[in-house]
């Protein structure tokens, strides 16, 4: 199942929605990420105590928030909550700031993403995809929080499994993708997250369950020397897509990576800077 396409229709994928302009995994960052013309949203995803997908990068809160005041009794050693030890509704009462700490957020639930991106959508003359990822699969189903079925349950819910084409799933954990491709049958093409080094061996095991990858920006371009890697070539003969993480406000970098390396779409904070550095080569 072909992803995305080389040359100048790679595909821009807003990194936790336009989070470097507002703080990732917000409504706030979400819409801006669509009005500045990102072809696909990011949400991660964790779970909460009772079985809720909730936009999130990280496994616990309390950095710019009012999360220790709130449930002082979970706070951990490293003062830390974590957000399975919280439901839903304790999760949408949290208030997060900025780094600078400014401004009010919150997280959003994976419900809530979806029904914004389908407003989102509504009459207008294009429509955005979604690429969730889901965070450490692995230790939610041990804490008995599996994620994969609640994942495609929800998306066909939605009425996802009408538009394919505009759901990416993607993740670390081999496991994890392999229960959503095998297990789940997953009607949506599959990435499977890699780190700085990956090995032709690698792009062959993965080829077998997945239909892209989405490697380190590094596995492509040395950042020092500029020295440039076969991976996408090899990744390609297998029919693989391939989707780097994770680009800041570098207009010249993601340009390379679109037009000189020939990249598939990218991930990166300044969705309206990805546009402009694709569009333009």
């Amino acid at each position: 199942m072909k992803v995305a396409q080389e040359g100048p229709s790679a595909i821009v994928i807003a990194h936790r929605g336009a989070s470097g302009y507002v703080p990732g995994h917000t409504i706030e960052a979400y819409t801006l990420a669509y009005n500045q013309g990102a072809d696909f949203l990011e949400p991660d995803l964790v779970m909460s105590k009772d079985g809720a997908l909730v936009c999130s990068h990280d496994l616990t809160v309390t950095r710019r928030s009012n999360a220790a005041r709130l449930y002082p009794d979970l706070v951990d050693d490293q003062g830390n909550i974590k957000l399975m030890d919280l439901e839903l509704s304790e999760i949408q009462a949290i208030e997060i700031t900025d780094d600078e700490g400014r401004g009010s957020y919150r997280l959003m639930s994976f419900q809530e993403f979806l029904d914004l991106v389908q407003r989102l959508n509504a009459g207008k003359n294009r429509m955005v995809g979604i690429i969730p990822e889901l965070k450490a699969p692995g230790l939610h189903r041990a804490q008995g929080l599996p994620m994969e079925a609640k994942l495609l349950a929800r998306l066909l819910e939605a009425g996802h499994g009408d538009h394919p084409e505009l759901v990416i799933l993607q993740g670390f954990e081999q496991e994890s993708m392999r229960r959503l491709g095998e297990e789940q049958a997953s009607p949506f093409p599959l990435v499977l997250c890699l780190g700085k080094n990956t090995t032709p061996e690698d792009l062959i095991s993965v080829a077998e369950y997945c239909q892209g990858i989405a490697p380190h920006r590094s596995a492509i371009e040395d950042p020092e020397t500029g020295a440039t890697t076969d991976l996408i070539d090899e990744a390609h003969q297998l029919g693989l897509r391939v989707f780097p993480y994770t680009f800041l406000d570098e207009e010249e970098s993601m340009r390379r990576y679109f037009h000189n390396h020939g990249v598939d779409g990218l991930f990166t904070d300044f969705p309206d800077i990805g546009v402009s550095a694709r569009d333009n080569p």
